[in-house]
């Protein structure tokens, strides 16, 4: 895993309904270095299913309760993505790191 530094970067504040992929992207077309997820809750990551989107080249996490997009990722913004975990439990949110970190 790679570790971000953060001095001097241009960064896509973490901001509500706007941290999808293609805001992320077009922010990294545009210069920055690093962009934010929005907040995803750990239940969702850890209820998803990780499938590879062969039509669109992204890895997408589906909830196996609804077949819905809890997260969507691509290799252009591999290293320079930040995973904002919303939980109330430190081993749980640790879980869900864990089942996206090559992804991330």
């Amino acid at each position: 895993m790679t570790r971000l530094e953060y001095r001097g970067k241009m960064i896509l504040a973490p901001m509500v309904k706007v941290g999808t992929l293609p805001m992320r992207l077009l922010a990294l077309e545009y210069g920055a270095d690093i962009v934010y997820t929005e907040e995803i809750i750990d239940m969702r990551l850890l209820g998803s299913e990780r499938v590879e989107n062969k039509l669109l080249g992204t890895i997408d996490y589906i909830d196996r309760r609804d077949n819905s997009l809890v997260f969507r990722t691509c290799p252009k913004e591999k290293d320079r993505l930040v995973l904002q975990i919303g939980t109330a439990d430190g081993d749980r949110a640790a879980a869900a790191a864990k089942k996206v970190e090559r992804d991330i």
